[in-house]
């Protein structure tokens, strides 16, 4: 079986991490946004100075999925490892606001690879439970099948996307 190896990323990884997370998410949700929304909000997720202060932030994790094989990255995550979830608790709760991953490795089971690493990662550091949020048009049906549910809807305010993909999910797993 193929295995991604997750790979902490540091401020000399920004300019790697800005590629991929670019790469990785026009594919899917340039359609989302109004022109200039998809460029505003890539800047907004992986402008260099908001990149630097996250990364020097020991509550949030940014990890490189890497690829043994060709040693390049295959996708990246952002995890908030102390974050309440959104409104119907549980307090100690780990946030995964990113999984990204390029086109040529998705429908491999990565991304589900990837959640029972995040998954383990959480059960270590001692959180009762995992969650996200995630567009009503995105991979809701993936969530569902790595062990998420639907807790609740969430909307999401961004000027420049599209009216009708202003509502989220939020997602929770609790840790067994």
């Amino acid at each position: 079986m193929f295995y991604l190896i997750p790979h902490r990323v540091t401020a000399p990884d920004i300019p790697v991490l800005q590629a991929v997370g670019r790469a990785a998410y026009e594919p899917y949700y340039a359609r989302l946004w109004h022109p200039g929304g998809l460029e505003w909000y890539m800047h907004y997720c992986f402008n260099t100075p908001r990149l630097q202060k996250e990364i020097a932030d020991p509550n949030i994790g940014y990890w490189l999925a890497m690829d043994p094989e060709m040693q390049t990255p295959a996708g990246m995550m952002k995890l908030v490892y102390t974050k309440p979830v959104h409104i119907k608790g549980p307090l100690n709760a780990l946030f995964l606001e990113k999984i990204y991953l390029l086109p040529e490795y998705m429908g491999r089971s990565l991304g589900h690879q990837l959640i029972e690493w995040v998954m383990e990662a959480a059960k270590n550091m001692g959180r009762s439970a995992v969650w996200l949020t995630t567009m009503k048009s995105g991979p809701v049906k993936a969530y569902e099948r790595a062990g998420f549910e639907i807790c609740e809807e969430m909307p999401l305010d961004f000027g420049l996307l599209l009216e009708t993909e202003r509502e989220m999910w939020v997602m929770r797993r609790m840790i067994q």
